[in-house]
């Protein structure tokens, strides 16, 4: 049995270091999936911390589940959206895109070229984002980053496996015809 699972039973069963255990384990992992579909920081933080007292209060009543961390993400997802703080992606005020995507920031023994070209970068990366749709950049985030399967994204996403499927390749199609025509741009200039 994946150990996840045996501390979610044990959770599930009144075992408070369980719970614990599986605060610290997923914490930074919900927090990163909420940043990264818009969710600005307290609210995101508040509704971290009420699913885990929520999980606490109906630990009773909790089935039994093949995927905690399934479960978590869309247990926070349905908590977000009912309180209204994620209905679409957008870049909240005073964060970058850097934390959106958790790049590190260019070291400080790095010359200022190399951290002009990363700005710059970042700034074709930030505009491309945006000109997805709020739903293809979730499929996307949580396929290439999370890594969950199109079954649990459509689960998610409150939408079939093959819809989860068609967002993810829609939005791999979009950054494709973007780096043409980026590409074909530089070529143009270079000639």
């Amino acid at each position: 049995m994946d150990i996840e699972l045996k501390y979610w039973d044990a959770m599930r069963g009144g075992d408070e270091e369980a719970l614990a255990w599986l605060y610290e384990r997923y914490f930074k992992l919900l927090y990163n999936y909420g940043r990264k579909i818009g969710t600005a920081d307290a609210p995101l933080q508040d509704g971290i911390h009420d699913l885990f007292v929520d999980l606490w209060r109906f630990r009773e009543s909790l089935s039994a589940t093949t995927s905690v961390r399934f479960y978590l993400y869309r247990s926070l997802q349905r908590r977000l959206m009912r309180n209204e703080t994620s209905k679409s992606f957008s870049m909240p005020d005073g964060m970058d895109l850097e934390d959106a995507l958790s790049l590190s920031l260019p070291s400080s023994e790095q010359d200022l070229i190399d951290e002009e070209h990363h700005t710059q970068k970042l700034s074709r990366l930030k505009k491309l984002l945006n000109d997805l749709s709020p739903r293809q950049y979730e499929a996307l985030v949580l396929r290439f980053y999370d890594g969950l399967s199109f079954h649990d994204i459509g689960a998610i996403l409150n939408v079939n496996e093959q819809s989860a499927r068609n967002l993810v390749q829609r939005g791999v199609t979009q950054l494709k015809q973007y780096a043409k025509y980026v590409l074909s741009l530089c070529l143009l200039m270079l000639s």
